[in-house]
């Protein structure tokens, strides 16, 4: 079988250009955003060993969210109990598991203000959803980053 290039995305964010901002976090931007990882095929189960190994490490049972991961919260909320140099420890491994990986970082971030400044007047109440800008967009990125590889792009939405 070719090997192929593996495009995981998940989202952050409402896609809703018009939500209720509700709690709005610390840095006060307001986006939808849209990424995740390229991995070729016959790299998965290295890039896969490499996740599982930190997380054993660390005794991690979820997913690596990195809103998560920042904020302290939700699954990581324990970090917040950990002491100085445990918390260093555990992130330089998680910016060591970042670089090492083999896996590229791949997004397409929508700033909602500006959107909406910019389409809302024209589209009334029907505003195109902001998943559907950004998936075009990071879709289109990994194309043209598999085409440089020579690899076909295999896309898997929130896997």
């Amino acid at each position: 079988m070719p090997v192929t290039l593996n495009l995981y995305l998940d989202d952050s964010g409402t896609r809703h250009p018009t939500h209720k901002v509700g709690k709005k976090a610390a840095h006060g931007y307001d986006w939808f955003a849209l990424g995740g990882i390229l991995v070729q095929s016959d790299e998965e189960d290295n890039a896969r060993d490499v996740h599982a190994k930190f997380c054993e490490k660390w005794e991690i049972t979820a997913p690596l969210h990195s809103s998560e991961i920042r904020s302290q919260n939700e699954n990581f909320d324990l970090l917040r109990g950990w002491e100085k140099n445990k918390l260093g420890a555990f992130y330089e491994e998680l910016y060591i598991l970042m670089r090492e990986a083999p896996v590229v970082g791949i997004a397409c971030t929508v700033d909602r203000p500006g959107y909406c400044g910019r389409y809302l007047e024209q589209y009334k109440q029907n505003p195109w959803m902001l998943c559907k800008t950004a998936f075009t967009v990071v879709v289109e990125r990994a194309a043209k980053y598999a085409i440089t590889q020579g690899m076909k792009l295999r896309v898997h939405p929130e896997r």
